[in-house]
């Protein structure tokens, strides 16, 4: 297969010579050709050339410059630089800014055939490396990168992108995780972990030229817990400081350093995060399941589109604040969405997370529900060595026992979730339901016993006996509620009075100082 080549030239004449000279070359293939830096870098982007013939006198941007974030940006991007003088300085300060060959102009058909022919063999073999790094399990040596972007504000990217980080620390103990504050406008990692730090990510991007170790280290605050993290710019001016440019050569120095790299993009597309989307590993879209949300989505993957960052279909979405009571279900919102989703969602648990907020500290939050589905999203992502996971499990649920819960594992969190509220909802109902049956039966019991009141007093009005005004009162009254009554004459017969045991549940179950009387005045009928 052919190898892409992409040319920059200073002029229209040297673009059509080294494109005859390219073009003569068996196994290459020109891309498009160049006139200024500025249109390189969108072809590069575009057009994701394996090899870059860049001209010295390329401009307005600095060769050098634009070497350096090509470089960072695509690490399997073979760059040569084409130079009229060919002195040890050029060489070194070519190789030091990330070019594979410096050339010689105007060059050789022999010299461009071989150095085209070297380069594109280390393109093969660098992108194999690369391909395979992305893939292995532990992750390899150079940091992983991963974005967490939301497709509006106030749908939990902050809350995601600290308890990633966090869970990264805590399930494998010594693997080095930074969290990068890029939310440049509205950023509060700082509030959500309650940390301060003098130096921020705009103070990097001040030198992001020259970034050292030692620069780094300054401007990273460090957890007990091992968390490093980046702030956001404290003050409003210094938000411009922060373009893409910068954003590249920060995030690619610190993956040197880290292992795993989650930066908070908020939910604003602009330059600094449209670069950081472009370079991640992993790109997480979050969104919740309501409409507003839903039409960010498409929002967001299409301007990450058009400045091509990164197309769809190398998008992560995922839906947090899922709950059963949503207009919006999980499988609905899959069918409104411009890819699929996680199988993984994250639930409505504001309840639970407010500990940590209040508290300023992840590890507060003491929910096995809301940390298996975090681990689950991990797993999707792959911000965790899988061949840690069993072993960071079992690590995870002996610091639960440490807090003083119960360490015995559900068998899965939705299910124990879900008995939880069930046997709740079951309680409330059978309640309701006895008394609502309980003042049933003493609303009946009271009827019966007025009843029989009166007609223990008609009978009494006829001048009847004792025993034949027990029988009228109680003749119509049913079995389980005559058995405790009991009729009597009041005041030499002016008033006869039922007393009627309310009973308890049942009909037949009756407590003896729980009685309902009814008392009715005697009229008397003459013969």
């Amino acid at each position: 297969m052919a190898r892409t080549v992409l040319i920059a030239a200073p002029d229209q004449t040297a673009g059509y010579e080294l494109r005859a000279q390219v073009e003569e070359l068996d196994g290459f293939t020109i891309v498009d050709v160049a006139e200024s830096t500025v249109r390189l870098q969108e072809l590069v982007t575009q057009r994701d050339p394996e090899i870059v013939l860049i001209h010295e006198q390329v401009g307005p941007v600095p060769v050098l410059q634009v070497f350096r974030e090509i470089a960072a940006r695509r690490p399997g991007t073979a760059l040569l630089l084409l130079s009229e003088e060919f002195t040890p300085e050029v060489f070194s300060a070519a190789m030091d800014a990330g070019a594979r060959g410096v050339l010689r102009y105007p060059v050789s058909h022999e010299e461009l055939e071989s150095r085209l022919t070297s380069a594109g063999e280390w393109v093969q073999q660098m992108r194999r490396h690369l391909v395979s790094d992305s893939n292995d399990s532990d992750l390899g040596s150079r940091g992983r990168l991963v974005t967490v972007h939301g497709s509006k504000g106030g749908v939990g990217t902050t809350t995601l992108a600290v308890h990633l980080a966090h869970d990264s620390v805590t399930r494998v103990p010594g693997r080095s995780v930074c969290l990068v504050d890029l939310n440049l406008d509205t950023g509060d990692v700082g509030d959500f972990l309650g940390i301060e730090h003098r130096l921020d990510v705009s103070d990097l991007a001040k030198v992001a030229d020259d970034l050292s170790a030692q620069t780094i280290g300054s401007a990273v605050h460090r957890k007990p817990s091992g968390l490093a993290t980046v702030l956001g710019p404290a003050q409003i001016e210094d938000i411009g400081l922060v373009g893409d440019r910068e954003t590249v050569l920060i995030l690619a120095a610190l993956r040197r350093q880290f292992d795993l790299v989650v930066v908070d993009c908020g939910a604003a597309v602009n330059p600094a995060s449209a670069a950081a989307v472009e370079l991640a590993d992993t790109a997480l879209l979050v969104t919740t399941p309501d409409l507003l949300a839903l039409r960010g989505v498409h929002r967001t993957v299409e301007k990450w589109s058009r400045v091509g960052a990164r197309d769809v279909d190398r998008v992560k979405i995922v839906l947090n604040r899922t709950s059963k009571d949503s207009d919006i279900q999980p499988e609905a919102a899959s069918r409104l969405l411009p890819a699929p989703p996680l199988s993984t969602t994250l639930p409505e648990a504001f309840t639970v997370l407010q500990r940590g907020l209040n508290h300023q500290d992840p590890a507060e939050i003491q929910s096995k529900v809301w940390w298996k589905r975090i681990e689950d999203l991990a797993d999707d992502i792959g911000t965790v060595p899988s061949s840690t996971t069993s072993a960071a499990t079992t690590q995870r649920r002996t610091l639960f026992k440490r807090k003083g819960e119960d360490a015995a594992p559900a068998p899965t969190a939705e299910a124990g979730q879900a008995t939880v509220e069930f046997a709740g909802v079951i309680f409330i109902v059978l309640f309701l339901m006895l008394l609502i049956w309980q003042i049933g039966l003493w609303g009946i019991s009271a009827a019966y016993t007025s009843h029989a009141s009166d007609e223990a007093a008609r009978e009494a009005g006829i001048g009847a006996s004792l025993s034949q005004i027990e029988d009228k009162a109680l003749d119509n009254v049913p079995g389980w509620f005559r058995d405790n009554m009991t009729v009597r004459l009041l005041d030499g017969s002016s008033a006869v009075q039922v007393r009627s045991k309310m009973p308890l549940l049942l009909p037949g179950v009756t407590v003896n100082k729980l009685v309902f009387t009814s008392e009715t005045p005697v009229v008397r009928e003459d013969n």
